[in-house]
């Protein structure tokens, strides 16, 4: 892989205030932003869903259907005294 010599000369000198191999930092890098790339094109889908009237009603839908589920069996997890 074949990066500018200024990113070559960023990573290096991370690795050498950090004492972090520069190879750590890329890997590091690259899943930030793939993590960067994901919450994206989430945000976007959930855009393109507000826009899109019936679809965010089926949304709607779909989650009051599920809600009584999110709590099954947690009402009577009080905590002893």
């Amino acid at each position: 892989m074949r990066v500018s010599d200024r990113t070559r000369q960023r990573v290096a000198a991370m690795a050498a205030s950090t004492g972090q191999q520069m190879q750590t930092i890329i890997d590091s890098a690259v899943e930030a932003y793939e993590r960067e790339l994901f919450w994206r094109g989430f945000e976007q889908g959930y855009d393109q869903l507000a826009d899109d009237p019936a679809g965010w009603d089926d949304l709607d839908a779909e989650r009051s259907a599920e809600s009584p589920a999110l709590r099954d069996g947690l009402d009577g997890l009080d905590r002893p005294e």
